[in-house]
């Protein structure tokens, strides 16, 4: 007989696999060339970044810098966000994410720009690796919540309606 039968019997331990959450994946398709709409990405992202979507509030500088995504606030307090673990100029993105997450378990945001015509681009955001995460299903349902209103407002500064 198996002994996990009885009521006495050891419980298993839980499984420290990840768990199984769907990655997210969202698309936009702003009216800039390639180059500029993967330029106001990053180069303007203080710009456009929602001040809701930061630990700092008002006055807050996210900004690209020395390999990283940081966010500066109004009284020089920074924090991490991001790691940039692979750039191709007017092509990928690629970055550890750790915001809003434990640094020694990052997440992987993708973002890609793909010329749709001469004068438009898709951009498209995978976010993946949330499995891996301290409460992954509720951390999977903040990003699902948070990346549609932050790509908006990039795509809404790029000129996108």
């Amino acid at each position: 007989m198996n002994s996990s039968l009885f009521s006495h019997a050891e419980q298993p331990e839980p499984s420290r696999e990840a768990a199984t959450v769907a990655d997210i994946v969202l698309e936009r398709v702003v009216p800039r060339e390639l180059h500029e709409a993967f330029n106001g990405f990053i180069e303007y992202i203080h710009l456009w970044w929602p001040q809701e979507y930061t630990e700092y509030g008002e006055d807050t500088h996210p900004a690209f810098e020395a390999g990283a995504l940081t966010e500066t606030g109004a009284d020089g307090q920074a924090s991490l966000w991001a790691t940039v673990t692979s750039k191709v100029q007017d092509a990928e993105l690629v970055l550890d994410w750790v915001a809003a997450q434990n640094p020694q378990t990052p997440s992987e945001v993708r973002i890609s720009f793909v010329p749709v015509t001469d004068s438009e681009t898709r951009v498209t955001l995978t976010h993946t690796g949330l499995g891996r995460v301290a409460e992954p299903v509720e951390t999977a349902l903040g990003f699902s919540a948070s990346w549609p209103v932050i790509l908006d407002r990039y795509a809404r500064f790029m000129g996108a309606r």
